[in-house]
């Protein structure tokens, strides 16, 4: 009797386990799916506003506020322009 209980317990380890793991699969699987499907769709997105923005001509990006990069280096002092005395 306790064979057959050990046996019974292998066989339903094994089988639990064929059966979690095809799950698993199946799980994994959807989710790839669902991230490859968002993953095409957002591309199109992108590949569809390259297009509109390739026939709208151009615009000029222009800083909202002066960065203190341009004042501060654009007249500076040159360093070895003095005059020897």
């Amino acid at each position: 009797m306790l064979y057959l209980l050990e046996v019974n317990g292998i066989v339903a380890a094994f089988t639990a386990g064929f059966i979690f793991s095809l799950s698993g699969v199946v799980i994994v699987s959807l989710f790839a799916w669902q991230e490859a499907r968002a993953y095409a769709a957002a591309r199109y997105r992108i590949y569809r506003r390259r297009a509109s923005l390739m026939q709208q001509p151009q615009f000029v990006v222009r800083p909202l506020a002066i960065s203190r990069s341009f004042s501060r280096f654009d007249e500076r002092p040159q360093l070895t322009s003095h005059t020897s005395q």
